[in-house]
């Protein structure tokens, strides 16, 4: 958790950028979760220049259709789909699942492979029954 400070210190740097990040559940299943401009763990915030950054302000339509199509690309590689509800809002911390793989991708959390994905977060318990999260309570 998040003292009120820390936020205020955080949105300085985060605010108003859209960046995908990861986490792994217990079982080594993996989530993508579009930032929408929001609060990011201390372990994805630690690394921002290695972070894939987009302005949101000003969607068009071309790049919420782009949006989608990750949606749905990253759910048929096997990884779960978080996005936020109100996009651009920092102070909203709030998490939805948008797409669930059929079939989960699982990975070894040792694996060498895995530890490419950097800044990588852990949540404690088991995706298939996440459907929503707040991220101001993983760190």
């Amino acid at each position: 958790m998040y003292s009120e400070e820390r936020v205020k210190e955080k949105a300085v740097n985060e605010s108003g950028i859209d960046t995908d990040w990861y986490f792994l559940d217990n079982k080594g299943q993996i989530a993508v979760v579009a930032s929408g401009g929001g609060l990011l763990p201390e372990s994805v915030s630690s690394d921002m220049d290695k972070l894939r950054r987009r302005l949101i302000d000003n969607y068009n339509e071309k790049q919420k259709a782009a949006c989608l199509r990750d949606l749905y690309f990253m759910a048929s590689r096997g990884f779960y789909y978080f996005d936020k509800m109100v996009l651009g809002d920092y102070f909203y911390f709030g998490y939805y699942l948008k797409a669930k793989p059929i079939s989960p991708l699982i990975t070894d959390k040792s694996a060498n492979n895995i530890q490419d994905i950097r800044p990588l977060t852990f949540i404690d318990g088991d995706l298939e029954s996440v459907k929503h999260f707040m991220v101001n309570e993983i760190s």
